[in-house]
C-alpha cells in the first residue's frame, strides 16, 4: 500500500462516518424529536432509577454472599481461600477505583 494511499484511508473512513451521523441526526430531526421528554416521560426515568436500585441491591448481594462463603472456606482450613479472597478484593478494586479512573 502506498504511502499516500496510508495517509488518505483513515481521513476518509472518518469524513463518511462524520456523513452519516450528521445524516441520522437529520433524520431525527425531521421526525419531529426535539429532545424535550413526551407527557409521561417520568414514568419512564422513575423505572430506570427503579432498574438501577435493584441492580445496586443485586450486586452488593451477591458480592456480601460470595465474601461470606470465602470467611467459610478461610475457617474451614482450605488453602486455597486467602487466593481467592485477594482475587475478590482485586477485582473489586478494578472495578470501582481503576476503570473510573481510566474512563476519567
Amino acid at each position: 500500500m502506498s504511502r499516500t494511499l496510508k495517509l488518505f484511508l483513515p481521513g476518509s473512513v472518518s469524513v463518511i462516518a462524520t456523513a452519516a451521523a450528521a445524516a441520522r441526526l437529520s433524520a431525527l430531526k425531521a421526525a419531529g424529536l426535539s429532545g424535550i421528554a413526551p407527557r409521561g416521560g417520568n414514568a419512564f426515568v422513575d423505572l430506570v432509577r427503579e432498574l438501577q436500585q435493584n441492580w445496586t441491591w443485586l450486586v452488593s448481594t451477591g458480592l456480601g454472599l460470595v465474601l461470606v462463603l470465602i470467611a467459610g472456606l478461610m475457617v474451614a482450613g482450605s488453602r486455597q481461600a486467602p487466593d481467592w479472597l485477594f482475587r475478590v478484593i482485586g477485582g473489586i478494586m478494578l472495578i470501582l477505583v481503576v476503570i473510573p479512573a481510566v474512563l476519567a
